[in-house]
């Protein structure tokens, strides 16, 4: 059983990552944002907007306009969340939303001012740090400029605008964060752990950089790494692609025999309420199943069935599903004799 729930999951992945492909005919050619403070208040200029799929792959990233709106191009249709950050700033509801395949959409989502000071600001954004209030203007152009490209995911251009700011103010942890996702895009992975590295050095509290390096970790299949970058990244209470952060952990702690770890990453998702948990069933049944624990490995089974029907995996999960039940008879049968 092992092996099977083991490429469900592999396959999982490469669902999610279609998501974002570029290549579909079907997409906006610009998606705009409106972000709308409950309290009518205006936008901090530090306020990021990022777009995600549903199991938390972000797409873009950007920041907003005086008139508290962003936009992002060329979006395969499909659904995404948007979640708002920034200077006490973070969303009032979920920020799901649909994307059609028009010329260009219009969105509003809903957010609200947050009481935080310098002592939390870390523990509580993504790709902004304490330090861009120090940011010199020349430098802050720069970032601000390949924060458009990376929407638009004009890659090497970004990484020119990214490495010129940073020439300019070295200290600046969001930039070596984004950086390092840009390098990836463009398949250089070793500036892209440099960057990242260098990202969590500069601000040890910046959950997004702990994310992105442990997602590099778990492509190069170094999962005892993976558990530590997802762990911290997880530690710091950070809302970042969490389905996306505990489903990799969950998968990691798996792979490197950590079961009862990974059973509780599965528990903590589900009390969350992670998009895409359905699939976490799986992983916890495979937990379950190496600890002979069977009664329990056939609940989970189930209840993936129940919330996936015509899920991916749902006629091989049925497949195991049998022989699993029929080794829990026999075992009954054994032992009665």
């Amino acid at each position: 059983m092992t092996g099977r729930l083991i490429a469900a999951v592999l396959l999982l992945l490469g669902a999610a990552g279609a998501q974002i492909q570029t290549d579909s005919p079907n997409v906006v050619q610009r998606l705009r944002v409106r972000i709308e403070f409950g309290d009518h208040a205006p936008c901090d200029a530090s306020t990021r907007v990022t777009l995600s799929g549903t199991m938390g792959f972000a797409l873009a990233e950007g920041s907003v306009n005086g008139e508290c709106t962003t936009e992002f191009f060329h979006v395969p249709a499909g659904q995404y969340r948007i979640t708002v950050r920034g200077a006490g700033a973070t969303n009032a509801d979920e920020g799901n939303v649909e994307v059609n395949p028009v010329i260009n959409q219009q969105v509003e989502v809903r957010a609200k001012h947050i009481e935080s000071g310098p002592a939390n600001w870390n523990t509580h954004t993504s790709f902004v740090s304490i330090k861009e209030l120090q940011v010199p203007t020349s430098a802050a152009k720069e970032f601000v400029k390949a924060n458009h490209l990376i929407a638009k995911r004009e890659w090497a251009k970004a990484g020119e605008s990214l490495r010129r700011g940073l020439a300019i103010y070295p200290q600046y942890a969001a930039a070596y964060n984004n950086l390092g996702a840009v390098y990836y895009r463009l398949g250089n992975k070793v500036e892209a752990r440099q960057a990242l590295e260098r990202a969590i050095a500069l601000d040890d509290h910046l959950p997004a950089a702990y994310l992105n390096l442990g997602r590099l970790c778990f492509l190069e299949k170094d999962y005892p790494g993976t558990e530590s970058l997802l762990g911290k990244a997880v530690s710091l209470e950070s809302t970042v692609a969490k389905a996306d952060e505990l489903f990799l952990l969950a998968y990691a702690q798996l792979i490197d025999h950590h079961l009862d770890q990974a059973l509780q990453t599965s528990r903590q998702a589900h009390e969350e309420g992670v998009d895409q948990h359905a699939f976490l069933h799986l992983i916890a049944a495979n937990a379950y199943e190496q600890l002979h624990r069977l009664p329990q490995s056939v609940a989970e089974l189930e209840s993936y069935l129940n919330e996936e029907p015509d899920g991916p995996q749902a006629e091989t999960t049925r497949k195991v599903l049998v022989i699993l039940q029929a080794r829990i008879v026999n075992s009954n049968s054994f032992s009665n004799q």
